[in-house]
């Protein structure tokens, strides 16, 4: 007979997913606040009133969290991603800690009540994210003059979606999931170990290829500063503006690299195969994509494919591993990739500004694609040289026991019983003539 849960869980779950969301309001209002008083005074001599300071605070809530919002007349959707990052992580271990302590007071899931358990972590998980989405759609819609489009609605269900699933992984693991159970353990952790592999080396190359561009351009970006009053204040000002989309950046470096490329506006694209030209803002890593590249970067493709080829190989035991799971870890591994490559490219675009930053970024529908194709390739190529290299061989003597013990049991026996049958010849052997001699000192 199949029984509801005792109430009480639930309302103490509830109660504990609302306090995790008030914890998580007190840190991001009152910093919301303390930016929008900053900027305020540093426009003080505009004359802005002082309604200006929460409508700020809250447009930065919202936009930080993927929405678009329309201030001072323009459209700011390009969310600050560094800013997003940080409050994804808050999000996520808030809602990681809701996942423990309702995964501690739940009961054990039975054939009587099948869906016990999975009714208090979905009230648990689904309380946190409505309690906190409620209140940021109201208060960025209503005093931030947020508006809620497609994109911004599919931006911010991803950015609590992904970090609500997280949470729940890093507690339960993927066993609970529907359709994700039959996934060996083994395989999911080597998977999850080669994406965040591949992720932090994207980030890498990301890097790489912006001081590339900078050493090339240098007098470009040199002169960025020139047109400010003051250069050293612009330049460290600069940084620090460029630093909060630290993420969007490197993913832009990334698509560039691929072949996607980043949109200006509607200039056009510039990617390692195509150039444009476009008026752009005068900020340094803007200035990389204004004007034309030298014929090798046609090859930057191939970077990304030794990207993939060296997370796979490099580190012997991280080979034998991802050997041991074939395939399927490979194919796995790739999936985790796309979908986190997948959101980052939705947070990468949107406009901030006017001139080249009125539509600004890769494109969300193919950038992902493309960069996992060519990391793909290489992580293909490079099971493929583990499988013929005997590295591979190697590791097959010590996983396949129930092969390879047998045989060397069955080759131990041979050889006791080889040992046994020469003790036996030996004894049947005639004594040595030596033995037959006596000693002239022992008595007759």
């Amino acid at each position: 007979m199949h029984t509801s849960p005792h109430p009480q869980p639930y309302r103490r779950t509830i109660f504990a997913a609302l306090m995790e969301v008030v914890k998580i309001d007190l840190i991001v209002v009152p910093a919301g606040f303390v930016v929008a008083i900053v900027f305020w005074i540093i426009g003080l001599g505009s004359q802005l009133p002082y309604s200006a300071i929460p409508e700020w605070a809250f447009a930065l809530w919202g936009t930080v969290s993927g929405l678009s919002v329309s201030s001072l007349g323009f459209d700011f959707s390009l969310a600050p991603s560094l800013v997003t990052v940080g409050l994804w992580l808050l999000v996520a271990t808030g809602a990681k800690r809701v996942a423990r302590s309702t995964a501690a007071d739940s009961p054990a899931e039975s054939d009587d009540d099948p869906g016990g358990w999975w009714a208090l972590m979905g009230t648990a998980l689904g309380t946190f994210v409505v309690a906190y989405a409620a209140p940021l759609l109201v208060a960025a819609v209503l005093v931030g003059q947020a508006t809620v489009t497609p994109l911004g609605f599919l931006r911010l269900f991803l950015f609590l979606v992904t970090a609500v699933a997280w949470a729940f992984i890093r507690v339960r693991g993927i066993g609970d999931i529907p359709g994700l159970a039959v996934i060996a353990d083994d395989t999911w952790t080597v998977s999850v170990g080669l994406a965040r592999r591949l992720l932090w080396a994207a980030a890498a190359l990301g890097a790489i290829v912006l001081v590339v561009g900078i050493v090339i351009r240098w007098s470009d970006v040199a002169d960025t500063v020139q047109v400010y009053s003051s250069p050293v204040a612009a330049g460290i000002g600069l940084i620090v503006v460029q630093a909060l989309f630290a993420p969007s950046i490197l993913f832009s470096a990334l698509s560039w690299t691929a072949g996607t490329g980043v949109s200006i506006g509607g200039a056009g694209t510039s990617s390692a195969f195509t150039s444009t030209s476009a008026p752009v803002p005068d900020v340094h890593v803007l200035q990389l994509l204004d004007g034309d590249y030298p014929a090798w970067t046609a090859a930057a493709p191939a970077l990304l494919v030794l990207l993939g080829l060296l997370c796979v190989i490099l580190g012997r035991d991280r080979a034998r591993d991802i050997a041991a799971q074939s395939w399927m870890g490979l194919g796995l591994a790739i999936g985790i990739l796309f979908v986190a490559l997948e959101v980052l490219a939705l947070f990468a675009g949107g406009a901030l500004g006017p001139l080249g930053l009125s539509g600004f970024g890769p494109s969300a529908l193919t950038s992902a694609l493309a960069i996992t194709g060519w990391i793909g390739v290489g992580m293909a190529a490079g099971l493929l040289l583990i499988r013929l290299s005997g590295l591979h061989a190697e590791y097959s003597e010590f996983a396949e026991d129930d092969e390879e013990y047998p045989d060397d049991e069955d080759a131990t026996a041979g050889a006791f019983e080889e040992d046994r049958t020469t003790d036996a010849f030996d004894e049947d052997e005639p004594e040595s003539l030596a033995d037959d001699i006596v000693d002239e000192d022992e008595p007759r």
